[in-house]
């Protein structure tokens, strides 16, 4: 009888011990908890090549620290928020954090980073941005060695080159859009750009997919410009115009859709926001509203008064001219930022019983001295349903 319990004894603690080693193999990631947050997400657009006319220049490879702990000296040894290896933004920032990339190097906040992120707010995918305490913050970014060792670890003389070390506000609920630019290429002051966004509190319609411009250039960028065989049509003066040409299946223009006005954009690094413009989710009649079909999108930008044809013939316009492409039935431009595989700006993805199904977009393109960017935003969507 005493054997038998003692078995039992024995099995059961085997059980309990299998049980807690489940568990914690299953365990999810332990996030901290954020209460009361704001919606962050931040770029570094420092491009500017180290060379031996600008050999001290700090390098465009940063550490964020979110409310600093500085030691006696003033040099940082802690953080609230620690994010490392914030190497220059990539063309496209896609709605939600590739959770799939294991790169050390981060192209943005909060990437791939251990960072609560944002849920579903009035209908848009907030993933794609980190949770932050609402408040006021001081934010530092330092310009660190590109190698893999982690910030605290540098020695001390590698963790002074404090670029920016600024305080903000970020109200409760707020999204928010962060830049570390360029100021000006006379001074070459690096400077924090905060645009708190509204597209959660606007009335965008579904079935429309919307686009807002901005040139965040350096002052000085254009005017100082050196036009050479390596960046023809890459660089634009500060006053322009976009034209848009929408692409159907076998790079069929739509008709209505080709060379259309879309809007002006003017230098600025002024945190606002711009006025969104927008062309139909299925500009093609003969689509079947549920699928876009292969398509692409191709925006010229142009000087004003420049013909909206022209700029596509121009060799070397010298700042007359840039476009950038979507999609894979645009034809090449001098920017060409991909997005989605099937439709460009417009998300086509196994929704309900269609596979795939197209909804529209919010997106964000975002020019600077010389680079194109695009931020897009995608609506909730609903998930598959398997047959």
């Amino acid at each position: 009888m005493k054997q038998e319990y003692k078995n039992k004894i024995h099995f059961l603690g085997g059980l309990i011990a299998l049980v807690c080693i489940l568990a914690a193999g299953c365990r999810k990631t332990d996030f901290p908890d954020v209460s009361s947050p704001a919606y962050l997400r931040v770029f570094n657009c420092l491009t500017y090549n180290v060379t031996i006319d600008n050999k001290d220049a700090p390098q465009p490879f940063l550490t964020m620290l979110i409310d600093p702990v500085l030691d006696a000296s003033g040099m940082p040894v802690n953080a609230d928020v620690t994010f490392d290896f914030m190497t220059t933004r990539g063309p496209l920032a896609r709605p939600y954090p590739d959770a799939g990339n294991t790169a050390l190097w981060q192209k943005e906040f909060p990437g791939t980073a251990k960072i609560p992120v944002g849920p579903i707010v009035n209908g848009y995918d907030l993933s794609g941005y980190g949770m932050v305490k609402s408040g006021s913050h001081r934010f530092m970014f330092i310009s660190r060695p590109r190698s893999n060792d982690p910030f605290y670890s540098l020695p001390a003389s590698a963790r002074k080159g404090i670029l920016v070390d600024t305080t903000v506000n970020l109200e409760q609920g707020e999204i928010y859009t962060m830049n570390i630019l360029e100021k000006s290429v006379y001074t070459r002051k690096t400077g924090l750009y905060l645009r708190k966004e509204i597209f959660t509190k606007i009335p965008l319609s579904d079935s429309l997919v919307y686009t807002n411009f901005y040139n965040l250039s350096s002052e000085g960028y254009a005017q100082t410009f050196v036009f050479d065989d390596n960046s023809k049509n890459t660089c634009i003066r500060d006053t322009m115009n976009i034209f848009y040409t929408l692409y159907a299946k076998d790079r069929q223009k739509i008709k209505g859709y080709t060379n259309a006005f879309m809007t002006g954009v003017t230098r600025s690094q002024e945190p606002v926001v711009h006025p969104y413009s927008n062309f139909p989710l299925f500009p093609d009649s003969t689509a079947n509203h549920i699928y876009a079909g292969t398509s692409g999108q191709m925006f010229n930008i142009l000087s004003p008064g420049t013909p909206p044809d022209q700029g596509e013939q121009s060799d070397d316009s010298k700042g007359n001219y840039t476009s950038f492409a979507l999609g894979p039935e645009a034809p090449a431009a001098v920017f060409n930022l991909g997005g989605d595989v099937r439709t460009g700006m417009v998300i086509s993805v196994y929704s309900g019983v269609y596979n795939p199904r197209s909804f529209a977009t919010v997106n964000t393109v975002e020019y600077v001295n010389g680079n194109m960017y695009i931020t897009t935003l995608q609506r909730r969507y609903d998930p598959p349903v398997y047959k």
